[in-house]
């Protein structure tokens, strides 16, 4: 028998990054975004159709579309692998999903990309003060100079000579105090483009803004700045026109369609403006829970997609802005999973202080609870889902339908709750302050304290056989195995390898508890011998540093996640590695099997959920 993985869906739009969401120009439900180092396409009315692009090492920072659809550009923040913290420019072939031509030059992070208006051309900006222009077709720079600060905009306006073999263009960039207006025009006698460049004269007082977004409207550009103002430039005088307020921390998003233009700001506000120059009039608004950081309107300009500084995705009409909620997900570490009784229910924590109960049918959030200190583990029982936080509380909160009730707390160690599992009678916690305590389900007074390990409490699991056995590890190295009837700590094992990172238990071979080191080494303890019973070993080439493990519902199999972002399907018969999956780009810091082993679902450093389906074959 063997046994295959798949990946089924990524939930990670975080909003970290402005306009890193786009609808596709031609195809009306397609949506894409990106999710830390993956792009995301998305069919916005059924989450399940999802492809995934995959080429960089850190989070996509910049994303744009050619405007017939064919090509997609996106730019990374600098990679952590390579020198220099290059920060690559990768062209897409959309209809092929394939990786099309790169480009190199800017460093720390892709500030901006965008394609001229027939796709030829496409223009980059980094935070290392460079700007380019290259030509997508011959992969040739024809522009690149290293400004006096760093170009947040840059946009083409419409082509200015179509007649002949070489047309010119318009582009204009933004810096910190001034805006350019640049004229690209092919030169016969050099035979390549070259690029003429005006200030745009700004008003004799000044006017100090930072461009973040903007567009060519006719003989008009139209910046949004960090100050919440829309500047209003005139392009054939090269004039500064207007500065009209429409937002509080910042313009940070703007969208076109028609005669309509969609304004979004730092502060959650949306408005539909349409006016000529300097008058403009609004004629919708809407307010979202959270500062806007992307809106772009569908090809047929009936919706828009805003995207959220707490990485929510908002569906909006573009005749009212009324909206509703497309998707949710983590905007910090997700640190850790669990499910209930349910398959198609789970819970997921992250180190920002969120708690989602999402319904993984449509992936949308039943219930969310939100505090300032962050979550390091969660259990979800009898309606409750209790998370441990860093302050040293366990906050019970409730799992019904869109409410966000706390139903209780209490305090339980010094130096934050790192680990909670509860049963039908009782509550365990593992704290920072190296304890293991056990509390009333019902009163919440506390049972017993124990205090064998030396270091932070790194897992916890209620025994499969006794119910009142707990077997604990840390990373000092022990794995504890506590008896609550007799009130103490029956058997204490020690490893001789790496730091024990997380345990599990088996449901064959004695019920014997694994544990994961990051020595990459899976152990098994029996509680009748001092010594590990059994080992499976990691890669022979290379170190692999696993963080959390988990045994399938039937025993056959282990999951176990590593710090080099992958996630390993180990067979307990052959005691093999059977997969290797890849789909973070940080750190997988919990894996989890639905409790029907039709799915497993994986967190990561990197903010994203990912659901994988498990075949049997």
């Amino acid at each position: 028998m063997s046994a295959v993985v798949e990946l089924e869906h990524f939930i990670g739009y975080g909003g970290k990054h402005l306009n890193t969401v786009r609808y596709h120009p031609t195809e009306a439900e397609t949506l894409i975004y990106s999710a830390a180092s993956a792009i995301i396409i998305e069919n916005v009315n059924d989450p399940h159709k999802q492809e995934f692009l995959r080429g960089h090492d850190n989070d996509v920072s910049s994303i744009d579309l050619s405007l017939n659809g064919k090509l997609l550009a996106s730019g990374q923040l600098g990679s952590p692998f390579r020198k220099g913290a290059v920060a690559p420019v990768v062209v897409w072939d959309f209809d092929n999903r394939s990786r099309y031509i790169d480009f190199n030059g800017l460093a720390h992070s892709v500030l901006c990309v965008r394609f001229s208006p027939d796709g030829r051309f496409l223009v980059a900006t980094g935070a290392n003060q460079m700007i380019f222009v290259w030509d997508v077709s011959t992969g040739e720079v024809v522009y690149n100079r290293r400004t006096e600060s760093p170009c947040f905009l840059g946009v083409w306006g419409p082509i200015l000579d179509l007649s002949g073999r070489y047309p010119s263009y318009q582009l204009c960039t933004t810096y910190d105090s001034q805006v350019l207006y640049h004229v690209m025009k092919f030169d016969m006698r050099s035979m390549c483009y070259t690029l003429d460049s005006d200030a745009m004269q700004f008003p004799p007082s000044g006017l100090q803004r930072k461009h973040i977004c903007g567009m060519i409207n006719g003989d008009f550009l139209i910046t949004g700045t960090s100050a919440g103002d829309l500047c209003v430039f005139n392009i054939k005088t090269k004039v500064f026109r207007t500065a009209l307020p429409v937002c509080n921390n910042g313009v940070t998003s703007m969208a076109q369609h028609g005669e309509m233009l969609f304004v979004a700001g730092g502060d959650g506000r949306i408005k539909a403006l349409r006016g000529f120059d300097i008058q403009w009039d609004v004629l919708a608004e809407n307010v979202l829970e959270s500062g806007v950081v992307a809106l772009t309107p569908s090809a047929d300009g009936a919706e828009l997609i805003a995207g959220s500084r707490n990485g929510k995705m908002w569906r909006l009409l573009s005749s009212d802005l009324t909206g509703t909620l497309q998707s949710a997900s983590h905007t910090g570490e997700v640190t850790d999973l669990t499910f209930g009784q349910r398959s198609d229910v789970v819970c997921t924590v992250s180190d920002a202080g969120e708690v989602f109960l999402l319904d993984l049918s449509d992936y949308m959030p039943i219930t969310s609870a939100t505090s300032k200190s962050p979550v390091r583990s969660a259990v979800f029982a009898d309606g409750e889902i209790l998370a441990a936080y860093d302050d040293g509380y366990i906050r019970a909160w409730s799992s019904e339908k869109g409410v966000s009730k706390q139903l209780w707390q209490m305090n339980c160690h010094r130096q934050g709750v790192t680990c909670v599992r509860a049963s039908p009678h009782f509550v365990v916690t593992g704290g920072g302050d190296c304890a293991v305590r056990f509390w009333h389900r019902k009163s919440r007074e506390m049972l017993s304290s124990f205090q064998n390990h030396r270091k932070p409490v790194a897992d916890l699991i209620l025994d499969e056989v006794s119910p009142h056995v707990v077997h604990s590890a840390s990373e000092d190295k022990l794995v504890v195995t506590y008896d609550l009837k007799q009130n103490k700590a029956l058997v204490q094992h020690t490893s001789m390898g790496g730091n024990i990172t997380s345990i599990s238990q088996r449901k064959d071979h004695d019920n014997e508890v694994v544990s994961c080191a990051q020595d990459g080494k899976l152990l098994f303890w029996d509680v009748d011998y001092p010594d590990p019973t059994g080992c499976i070993e990691g890669p022979p080439d290379v170190l692999v540093r696993l963080r959390c493990c988990e045994v399938s519902p039937n025993g056959r199999y282990i999951a176990a996640g590593s710090d080099d972002a992958r996630m390993y399907i180990y067979d307990l018969v052959s005691c093999q590695c059977i997969q290797e999956c890849e789909g973070h780009s940080g750190g997988v810091t919990q894996v989890r099997w639905s409790p029907d082993q039709k799915q497993l679902i994986s967190a990561g450093k990197d903010g994203c959920v990912i659901v994988w389906n498990f075949f049997e074959l």
